[in-house]
């Protein structure tokens, strides 16, 4: 007797019921994703708060930088299996509550990416203006580590943002002040206009960005 061979496709829904277990498998990447995206943003808060307190110490010359690897020795002793405490760590939180304590617009932005992010940011980037341009523009395009690094390596915001010689006359009516801040390349990519776009297109991209914005910015802010 001759076997009938095998012509199922793998991967091919075979019951009726597979697409309703699609929707559960999604609802669980999802509460995954909603988790990591606490843990994260209890992580960069408690390091905000970490910084916060070390920067005010040695600013009150209580603490000198002997004792900041005192603090380091002592978590390490009370936790081993503790990471990411280390002395050299803990100066980096340090410098991270001081870059952004001035600039509380941006406070939001801090726990929406991961800490590589806001460390790689930190220290090749020293404009404030600059920074902002790349917390935003790695949340809003999900650029993991190595692709943001290449984007600052390759001057993005220097080619977006600097060297268009004028702002869209769009949004110069709708907003004057905007010129000393925006440039029109920057706009147009950041809200992904066309070119020759029209006012009613710009308001209509403004509106939804910032509905997006408001959306990813509603955890915990960063600031203590």
């Amino acid at each position: 007797m001759i076997r009938k061979r095998n012509t199922k496709v793998p991967g091919k829904p075979v019951t009726g019921e597979e697409p309703s277990f699609a929707e559960v498998a999604a609802m669980i990447e999802q509460a995954k994703q909603r988790a990591y995206q606490a843990v994260n943003t209890e992580l960069i808060n408690l390091y905000w708060q970490i910084g916060q307190f070390i920067s005010r110490k040695i600013a009150a010359a209580e603490w000198g930088e002997g004792v900041v690897e005192k603090l380091a020795d002592y978590i390490r002793r009370r936790d081993p299996n503790l990471r990411g405490f280390t002395r050299r760590n803990l100066f980096r939180m340090r410098q991270f509550y001081e870059t952004y304590a001035a600039d509380k617009k941006v406070s939001a932005l801090l726990t929406q990416l991961p800490w590589t992010h806001n460390l790689l940011i930190m220290s090749q980037v020293k404009r404030s203006e600059e920074r902002e341009f790349y917390l935003r523009m790695a949340i809003q395009e999900r650029w993991s580590k190595r692709e943001l690094e290449r984007q600052i390596k390759t001057a993005l915001f220097e080619r977006s943002v600097l060297q268009t010689p004028k702002v869209s006359p769009v949004v110069r009516q709708l907003r004057p002040e905007v010129e000393t801040v925006f440039k029109d390349a920057y706009v147009v990519e950041f809200l992904n206009l066309p070119d020759g776009h029209s006012e009613r297109a710009f308001a209509g991209r403004v509106e939804a960005a910032s509905s997006r914005f408001a959306k990813r910015s509603s955890p915990g802010q960063a600031a203590g």
